[in-house]
């Protein structure tokens, strides 16, 4: 569109403008590694640059200023301030193990300095009224980011997912298509502007435009991939096992579960699984004294083995690993370059072979280390793939999983970087279970991130009630005496409670997921992404959506509906938004506020202690009547990986009201998927609701059963 001597602007497609330092950049790393997608160059339809602002199809102007090199005074001040301001968030300085032979050579660049000769700042003019959202864990006490500065690095509790995306109440948004570490610095100490300063990293950026902020979070998950879909029975219940207890101690406290119908589906085994404790190297090994796994016994169909029994009960394994390893070298080598080392993936193989069906990956090393004067063998310094390395890490293994079995992997970690949503999923680690991880989790989700959880603290009703609801629920009983029954008979009941609502909630649930792994809109909701013209809703932290139907809120007694008629969960009242409750209280046992919006409908399984103990053939639907309302049902087989190239079996269903009589359609089942249950039987639940009702189905076959509301 434009070329001048500090700044090129092009437009790539519909919704996407980049502006860069140079006509032609050199492929990045996030490109070459496959992380990055970038588009051809293309039209955009309606779009003009005036000056120096970029004027949308709507008349929106945006209006920004590239900052010189040479603009000496911008630099102090600016770059000082934050330099300052973030001093104190330094990984620590470490080698990495996994060198080649040579030692390369010295960068001799310290992590708290900055490069003169390497540098970029641009600055965009905002409107009074204007909020911004996104930008990873970049806070914690809030999700509008607006008065703030942020850092972009990766550093262990601080800001550990970092996602350089940044989305205006405007309908436009920022992608920064850098790798360094950099500064955004949002009407904080550049008044009036959203500034970001890179000191390794030339200007790259692509903004983003739409008609609402959710087409903001589309246009970067097509950028960098939609968040993938975890098995179906990762979507139940995490459970990590206390760090130092053996197979016969573990198999007693799953038992446990099963015995006291505390639904559960996954076990995940802390280091104390290995022969040498934290074991960073390639010859890990299991600890025969704690789990008995000789070699003869080492294989999926031995029956006795500790994995084989889990199966055989309805749990699967996630094994801990840590690791301080040079990944750039297998991505090179994907690249087509030379490849000097093992893959990392290539020594888990065996324990994959073993039964395990996932990996928790530590931050240990990947976010808290840097060795500032080293390389990589890709030649960069460890400092300037810091950010990248934390996607790698996932993305390896999510390949290497999936070449190896030919179905999904559970992978989850605590740190990110661009594109981490396509490969696995998030805890926000060892931050806590209370507001300020539910808080991340929505920031997250402005970031185009679905699979998040908190480490569930299981001694506060207000955390189980949000951590059973999350994407996916993850009870971290590492240390101490955290079994749920050792939490006390008033939370033990409230943690089997919760469980349970999970369990009959999951076909809700996982039809979402699989709605954002087509989408890529989230299924946390935060209130501004669910109803952006609410101007009540754009900073409300405390409460958001679960998918398209379900409000939660926690940490508050205050709640704002929006629009709507909304139906408490727990008692059944009914209230006309936009409403506030200044002094909302849960019923006893409840750790927060859960409504249902009015129109709703929401599938659900019969109570189970596992997610593939009962058949997929019965789901009972239950009606919430609020006018004529769709709602599109997506299932599939939940294990493969055809949903990255296939669409899922879905059901459209509707509610129509008529003249004082309710009317349920149901529509056929459109699509397949290898066991798709060849008949399906759906009972009918109409809540709030006297009149008659009428239900109608497509699919021959097909079972419909009214029940009572």
């Amino acid at each position: 569109m434009r070329q001048n001597k500090e700044f090129t602007v092009t437009s790539l497609k519909n919704g996407m403008i980049r502006i860069s330092r140079r006509p032609v950049m050199p492929q990045s790393y996030l490109e070459k590694y496959g992380i990055l997608h970038l588009p051809e160059a293309g039209p955009a339809e309606g779009v003009s640059l005036e000056e120096n602002a970029l004027v949308l199809p709507d008349s929106r102007r945006i209006a920004f200023e590239v900052r010189p090199e040479e603009d000496d005074r911008f630099w102090r001040e600016e770059m000082a301030y934050q330099l300052r301001k973030f001093s104190d968030t330094i990984p620590m300085k470490v080698k990495i193990e996994g060198r080649p032979g040579d030692e390369r050579l010295e960068a001799g660049e310290e992590a708290d300095g900055w490069d003169s000769d390497r540098k970029f700042g641009i600055s965009f003019f905002l409107d009074e009224d204007e909020c911004f959202y996104g930008l990873g864990e970049a806070k914690r006490d809030g999700i509008q980011l607006r008065g703030g500065s942020y850092q972009n690095w990766a550093v262990y509790q601080f800001d550990e997912i970092v996602i350089p995306l940044v989305i205006s109440s405007r309908n436009w948004g920022l992608f920064l298509c850098v790798q360094d570490r950099h500064f955004v610095d949002i009407d904080d100490h550049a008044k009036g502007r959203l500034t970001v300063l890179g000191n390794r990293d030339e200007l790259d950026l692509i903004v983003l435009y739409g008609d609402s902020m959710k087409d903001i979070v589309r246009g970067y998950t097509q950028l960098t991939g939609k968040s993938m879909l975890l098995p179906r029975w990762a979507y139940g219940l995490t459970y990590v096992a206390p760090i130092h207890q053996n197979q016969f101690e573990i198999l007693n406290d799953l038992m446990k579960f099963r015995e006291k119908h505390i639904p559960c589906d996954n076990v995940s085994l802390e280091p104390g699984w290995m022969a040498k404790f934290y074991d960073y190297s390639f010859e890990k090994k299991w600890n025969l004294e704690k789990f008995h796994m000789d070699s003869w016994m080492r294989s999926r169909e031995y029956p006795c083995t500790f994995p084989s029994v889990l199966r055989r009960f309805g749990f699967h394994m996630v094994l801990w690993l840590c690791m301080n390893y040079d990944l750039c070298d297998h991505e090179e080598g994907l690249a087509g370059g030379e490849s000097r080392l093992r893959s990392w993936y290539d020594h888990v193989k065996p324990f994959v072979d073993d039964g395990a069906d996932g990996f928790k990956l530590d931050p240990a090393d990947m976010l808290m280390r840097i060795d500032s004067n080293r390389v990589c063998t890709n030649w960069e310094t460890e400092l300037a793939m810091h950010n990248i390395s934390q996607v790698l890490v996932m993305k390896q293994m999510h390949e290497g999983f999936a070449e190896q079995m030919n179905r999904r992997p559970f992978i989850h970690y605590c740190g990110g970087y661009s594109g981490q949503q396509h490969w696995g999923a998030a805890t926000t680690g060892d931050n806590g279970g209370l507001l300020g991880g539910m808080v991340w989790m929505q920031n997250l989700a402005m970031s185009g991130f679905m699979n998040t959880t908190v480490d569930m603290d299981i001694y506060c009703p207000e955390a189980i009630h949000f951590a059973m609801l999350a994407p996916w629920a993850h009870h971290n009983a590492w240390q101490g005496c955290s079994q749920p029954w050792y939490a006390g008979e008033e939370n033990e009941k409230i943690y089997t409670d919760y469980a349970r609502l999970r369990y009959r909630l999951l076909p809700y649930i996982y039809s979402a997921a699989i709605e954002c792994s087509e989408t890529g809109i989230p299924m946390i909701r935060p209130m501004p992404l669910a109803f952006q013209e609410d101007m009540e809703c754009r900073e409300l932290a405390n409460q958001y959506m679960l998918g398209e139907f379900i409000l939660l809120s926690a940490f508050t007694d205050r709640l704002y509906l929006p629009e709507g008629k909304w139906i408490d969960y727990w008692t059944g009242e009914e209230y006309t938004g936009p409403y506030l409750i200044d002094s909302y209280t849960p019923p006893e046992g409840k750790g927060g506020a859960m409504l249902i919006k009015k129109g709703a409908v929401i599938p659900q399984w019969r109570d189970r202690d596992y997610t593939t103990q009962y058949s997929d053939e019965e789901i009972a639907l239950h009606f919430y009547p609020g006018g004529d309302t769709e709602y599109l049902f997506r299932e599939d087989d939940g294990m493969s990986l055809d949903y990255r190239t296939q669409v899922s079996c879905r059901t459209l269903i509707r509610c129509q009201e008529r003249e004082g009589n309710v009317l349920v359609s149901i529509g056929r089942r459109e699509g397949g998927y290898e066991n798709k249950p060849e008949k399906r039987v759906w009972k009918i639940f109409v809540h709030g609701y006297d009149g008659q009702v009428q239900t109608e189905c497509e699919e021959e076959g097909t079972q419909v059963i009214l029940e009572n509301g």
